[in-house]
């Protein structure tokens, strides 16, 4: 047997299953769980590129490998738990929408991150310092935390009224909607902070880990978990929404320049 795998891919295989375990966690009933599980993926596939550097790269495989996991964990992960959610009864904490409602909604991710791994996969489309599109990574993170925050479940169980849930549900619904679409544009997003990078990503990048692992210790602390949600979510939200309007002039005419060049390329291509 031909074994391409190198030690980068095993850690790369571990954000399949926990995109896997997240699906299971979602069939089983268990939010929280199937919360917990996307994050879980999102750690390893956060170490799979340093380990990479250390032995040495990766390669051709390695990178398809790493876009497949992505849309096991960041694809169809966030579907069946959307499916769960909207399908689940009100007396069970879900929206208690039908067959055909939850499945159109939960459909969204999925189609979505095809449509985005075959472009990819078709058509390189890198620009340095930034993420063109919104990162599949972060569009099922902020669904998840979402779901797990405590800001969430507080809606959702205000007085235990059915009417409530609904709103929750509808507005939760929104939101996923509306980000969506962000995935399949070529909307510049900050990317990892490399050398020379802005003031404004290395503090964002701080920020981030500093109030996820605080928040961590102080809900595993105190007894309240769910604020660890609340801090990524809230987190996401504000990359999804307001991080573009601190890009600047300059960089954004550069984006804009290698966007027409993208879309030029591809109509003589593609046809």
């Amino acid at each position: 047997m031909l074994n391409p795998m190198k030690l980068k891919d095993y850690v790369t295989l571990g954000n399949i299953l926990g995109g896997l375990a997240s699906m299971y966690a979602a069939m089983e009933g268990n939010l929280d769980w199937a919360c917990s599980w996307m994050i879980i993926a999102w750690l390893f596939d956060s170490m799979d590129g340093a380990v990479a550097r250390r032995t040495g790269g990766g390669n051709k495989f390695g990178e398809v490998f790493d876009n497949v996991a992505d849309l096991v964990a960041y694809s169809m992960a966030p579907s069946v738990l959307i499916y769960f959610v909207y399908r689940a009864p009100n007396v069970a904490g879900g929206a208690g929408w039908p067959i055909w409602a939850a499945a159109v909604l939960a459909s969204i991710p999925a189609t979505i991150g095809c449509i985005r791994f075959a472009r990819n996969n078709v058509k390189d489309i890198i620009l340095p310092e930034f993420h063109l599109g919104l990162p599949r990574t972060v569009y099922a993170l902020f669904i998840a935390t979402m779901f797990a925050s405590q800001f969430f479940q507080s809606l959702s169980a205000i007085g235990f009224s059915i009417y409530n849930q609904s709103m929750t549900h509808i507005l939760a619904a929104a939101l996923i909607i509306a980000t969506s679409w962000d995935v399949l544009t070529l909307k510049p997003y900050w990317a990892k902070p490399k050398k020379g990078a802005g003031r404004f990503v290395v503090f964002s990048t701080i920020w981030f880990l500093s109030t996820s692992l605080g928040t961590l210790i102080i809900g595993l602390l105190l007894g309240i978990p769910r604020i660890f949600f609340d801090a990524l979510w809230l987190n996401f939200f504000i990359y999804i929404y307001f991080q573009p309007f601190s890009i600047p002039a300059h960089k954004k005419n550069e984006v804009q320049a290698y966007n027409h060049r993208i879309a030029s390329e591809w109509k003589q291509e593609m046809g």
